[in-house]
């Protein structure tokens, strides 16, 4: 992840490398033509003072001979050696393909120049007359040819310094240009760079502040938001489409919870409905039993204590879980009662798995579904009805089947079970014994374990109906 930070120090980093690079590249070919202006001002200076030079050689020479005196042969002497070392300088600096005949002339000629005044000064010194009043007119004649030669190689210095200076004014020309035009890409680049900068930052807050308006509203299911970035933008987006879904979470627990403290409420005020004193009940339906049992009548006797036995189950706290096993013997006391009721009108068959009788569910659970299948599937039928209760354990689930051979169920009434809608649902008509209902019985199953899609019904009217529930075996 490339921090926001990072990005604005290594654009400016970048920015200042190019624009030192041109400001770098720029001074180094002004300085090149300040040496090149140089190169050509020595030239120009070194020749021009050769020709002084010369002049004062034969000046010194000339005045040495008329005063005969020692200082004007050492003077003659200083300029002779000023003009030696010029020379030497300008041997080095006069190094051109275009002007190098004229250049060694030159050089020839100085030469010359020097060896002809060095005869005379001997011939001088010596008394020649002959000799040095020969050489003489000789040196004057070199040193005209010097002269005009100084000005051939001035004249052809300031031809190439026309040339050098048109050059000068094209570069310069072609420098102010670049420069102009690196100031603007500059410009450029750092407004294309902010508009990029300013996108990565401001798009990402914009969709993050809809979504924020979005889940004000109430509406957590919206889509994440995407950041393509890789800086706290996308670790912000990241973090908020967590803290969404974290909220989305929490607050689907806190209907399901809320759901489920109302469904208890309903329950449990039912339940207080139809408690009338429950220990006082108890006791009487306790004394009606004994009664009946001393009377002789053991049949009422053992109906009472199994109607005792099913309303003690039934007014347990409801949002207190039981055991699979206390509910199977709840069921087998109602199917006590219903025998006794019906006759062989109806058979009950029970079979359950030894190993699954110990999960918890919640209260009351299998005898609103047995109720359902008794009530609207088999209590119409003169003979032959018949209702199974069938537990089955397996390694992380327990599979509960109550079937039953009555009438059925039509389309519409299982998609609506299957669907949960409670429209018709009601607490009196055939929910005879506690008012739940099997869409209560569901709804509390989907709360208590915190799963869908746990039950299935396979019915088909005229043939019965059978009713699977696969419940974890954690909750």
């Amino acid at each position: 992840m490339m921090r926001i930070r990072t990005k604005l120090l290594l654009f400016f980093l970048v920015l200042i490398f190019i624009m030192n690079a041109v400001a770098y590249f720029l001074f180094q070919n002004g300085q090149r033509s300040v040496d090149q202006y140089d190169q050509f001002l020595q030239r120009y200076f070194l020749v021009n003072k050769v020709s002084q030079t010369t002049d004062q050689v034969y000046i010194k020479l000339n005045d040495y001979m008329v005063e005969h005196s020692p200082e004007y042969y050492d003077a003659y002497l200083n300029e002779r050696k000023d003009l030696e070392d010029n020379v030497s300088a300008l041997s080095k600096v006069m190094k051109d393909d275009v002007n190098q005949i004229d250049v060694d002339n030159y050089m020839n000629m100085i030469t010359s120049y020097l060896d002809e005044s060095g005869i005379v000064s001997d011939a001088f010194r010596n008394q020649e007359i002959d000799v040095y009043s020969e050489h003489l007119s000789e040196v004057l004649k070199i040193k005209q040819y010097i002269q005009n030669a100084t000005l051939t190689l001035i004249n052809s210095e300031l031809t190439h310094y026309q040339g050098f200076y048109h050059n000068l004014n094209q570069k310069n020309h072609y420098y102010q240009s670049m420069g102009i035009s690196m100031v603007i890409a500059a410009i450029l680049l750092a407004i294309l760079f902010a508009l990029w900068f300013s996108q990565g930052i401001t798009r990402p807050i914009g969709r993050l502040t809809y979504a924020a308006k979005e889940i004000s509203k109430g509406n957590f299911d919206g889509p994440p938001v995407i950041v393509n970035t890789r800086d706290e933008m996308r670790f912000l987006a990241a973090t908020f489409n967590d803290m969404r879904g974290n909220i989305r979470e929490l607050v689907e627990e806190i209907e399901k919870k809320s759901e489920l403290d109302q469904l208890l409420k309903e329950m449990e005020l039912k339940n207080l409905q139809s408690q009338i004193n429950p220990h006082f009940l108890f006791n009487v339906l306790n004394i009606i039993s004994k009664t009946a049992y001393l009377e002789g009548a053991e049949r009422t006797s053992d109906l009472i204590t199994s109607v005792a036995t099913m309303l003690r189950h039934n007014l347990q706290t409801l949002d207190k879980p039981t055991t699979l096993q206390q509910e199977v013997d709840s069921i087998q006391e109602y199917f006590f009662l219903q025998k006794a009721r019906f006759g062989e009108r109806v058979h009950f068959k029970i079979e359950t798995d030894a190993a699954a009788m110990d999960i918890l569910i919640p209260n009351l659970v299998l005898q609103p579904i047995i109720e359902n299948a008794f009530n609207h599937g088999v209590e119409s039928h003169e003979q032959g009805a018949c209702i199974h209760l069938e537990i089955r354990d397996s390694d992380t689930h327990v599979h509960i089947s109550v079937s039953d051979n009555g009438v059925g169920m039509d389309e519409a009434t299982k998609q609506r079970l299957e669907r949960l809608e409670d429209r018709t649902e009601q607490s009196g008509g055939n929910s005879q014994s506690t008012g739940l209902g099997f869409i209560n019985v569901m709804k509390r199953l989907q709360l208590y374990y915190g799963i869908r899609n746990f039950f299935t019904i396979d019915t088909k009217e005229g043939e019965g109906t059978e009713i699977r529930i696969k419940l974890p075996k954690t909750s």
